[in-house]
């Protein structure tokens, strides 16, 4: 058992060094990183780069509800965000031209100007730190978070259905 404790000690520690560093990165200094995630992924109609995504306005605006369902946040959490992008003027909400009750929102021009400086000082500092790393490093680091992500979820999930069952 003091073996787990102690890996389970390290983890946090790094864990936290790795919050901690995260936290001075910002993107924009006028944004918080959950106002970036979401503007993120309203440009990119839900989905994070990489994953076949394509720009918004190539697929028409996003719903809240659909937005909310991507990126797996409540829909106040997620409305609160978007209404302060929208006040800065980075997203707009735009009436589906079929359906009038139904809004959906975009990423205005200054939206993408501003993730467009983002991702240029995000990725001078990611590339030190790949240039640190490695590559391969790097490769396996993103893998192996994943996989701890995946087990992570699993163990929280197992441990829920458990709870369920005993109060039963």
């Amino acid at each position: 058992m003091k073996g787990l404790e102690n890996n389970a000690a390290e983890l946090f520690r790094l864990m936290d060094r790795v919050r901690k560093a995260w936290q001075s990165v910002t993107p924009c200094e006028h944004l918080s990183k959950s106002q970036f995630g979401t503007l993120m992924a309203i440009a990119h109609h839900g989905r994070m780069p990489g994953q076949s995504c394509t720009p918004s306005q190539e697929h028409g605006a996003l719903t809240l509800t659909a937005l909310a369902g991507a990126m797996h946040q409540s829909l106040p959490a997620l409305s609160q965000r978007v209404s302060a992008l929208e006040a800065q003027g980075y997203v707009e909400r735009v009436p589906d031209p079929d359906d009038r009750r139904v809004i959906g929102v975009c990423v205005t021009p200054e939206g993408r100007t501003v993730m467009e400086v983002a991702y240029r000082r995000f990725g001078s500092i990611l590339s030190q730190s790949i240039d640190y790393l490695g590559p391969q490093n790097f490769e396996t680091l993103l893998h192996l978070l994943g996989e701890l992500a995946i087990a992570l979820e699993q163990a929280v999930a197992a441990q829920e259905e458990e709870r369920e069952s005993d109060s039963k």
